[in-house]
């Protein structure tokens, strides 16, 4: 069994496993067999490969495995199966190995973000010197935050197209501002509006399918009372087979933050925080969207709202979530290039 890597990246294992799932999958199997390949690893003394069974189940095995590490047992992670257990794989003698499955063939659209999981695993390994066991852990843990029992089971269109949004401004403030740009993504923390920087500026972030472009706004959003510099940031939306899928941004944002694991994490937190889930990544996938120039608008006394002042009693606190619908047309459209050193502003840690 040649050891194989098909990334060109020595640091990276994105996309790896996909291929040589595929290969392992048109090979005759056995019951209580396993037809495995090895990876390439940069540590010596460490093993991995990827297995297929009968069931169509497929499995990260790693050497050198834990004697009884209580940890892994603990993650509970839906569909995935952590165990030490022994293999005799391609004419190898029998091993004692950890086991890390998923049973595709119960539920195949676990596929992708398992394979994801265990590329980060092989990362973790390649990238540290802790051991297999605590890489599963350290990987495990920072994937519940996406794939739990508590998973959301309903996408609406209106949750996707506002995330896409939001996740299509944080990669180009990235792009444009560098990496700290993640730490002003507020709205999945319950904040009055998507992007954020104390009370200097705010960034609401909105889609429409409709041209005119119409908007959903609650009372606070377009408050400028609460914020110095306030702006709305507003891409016309549209389903297209040649267009790109919510995962391919993630995908996007994670290669701008590969090489800066404790954002990562940040990002990782904010993005469950808005409900995205791993295991609904298939479900996301079945739309691609193409998207238009930001088109920038300052919200300022003049700009049409409604707020709380716009009513001479306050709505009763009883009274919530008060939305209306706002149509864009005969307002100033501003370009990036216009507004790009105060947006700067929110980018800046």
């Amino acid at each position: 069994m040649k050891p194989l890597n098909m990334s060109h990246n020595k640091k990276s294992f994105g996309g790896v496993l996909q291929p040589l799932v595929d290969l392992l999958s048109r090979l005759p199997r056995l019951d209580g067999k396993l037809n495995g390949q090895e990876i390439v690893l940069e540590r010596d003394g460490i093993q991995a490969i990827v297995a297929l069974d009968v069931d169509e189940a497929i499995h990260l095995l790693i050497t050198p495995a834990p004697n009884n590490d209580l940890r892994l047992a603990k993650l509970d992670l839906k569909g995935l199966k952590v165990v030490t257990k022994e293999w005799a794989i391609a004419g190898r003698p029998i091993r004692l190995y950890l086991d890390i499955s998923c049973a595709i063939g119960i539920m195949p659209a676990f596929k992708r973000p398992f394979l994801r999981f265990t590329e980060d695993v092989l990362l973790e390994i390649s990238e540290s010197e802790i051991s297999p066991a605590d890489a599963v852990y350290r990987t495990g843990t920072r994937w519940k935050k996406f794939w739990s029992a508590d998973a959301p089971t309903e996408v609406t269109t209106e949750w996707l197209n506002g995330l896409f949004g939001e996740l299509i401004f944080l990669h180009h403030l990235i792009e444009r501002y560098g990496t700290d740009a993640v730490f002003c993504w507020a709205g999945t923390s319950g904040a009055d509006h998507d992007f954020q920087k104390g009370k200097d500026i705010a960034i609401e972030v909105k889609t429409s399918m409709k041209m005119p472009l119409k908007i959903h706004c609650n009372i606070r959003q377009l408050d400028t009372d609460i914020f110095k510099k306030l702006f709305i940031v507003c891409y016309h939306l549209s389903y297209s087979d040649k267009g790109i899928t919510l995962p391919e941004i993630v995908r996007m944002i994670e290669k701008s933050l590969e090489l800066e694991v404790n954002l990562l994490d940040i990002f990782y937190e904010k993005l469950a925080a808005s409900k995205y889930s791993c295991e609904l990544e298939v479900v996301y996938l079945e739309k691609s969207f193409t998207y238009s120039q930001e088109l920038i608008y300052r919200v300022n006394d003049s700009f049409p709202k409604i707020t709380g002042a716009s009513f001479n009693n306050p709505p009763d606190h009883r009274i919530s979530d008060i939305r209306y619908t706002l149509q864009l047309t005969s307002l100033e459209e501003l370009s990036f290039d216009e507004v790009k050193d105060e947006i700067s502003e929110i980018a800046k840690q």
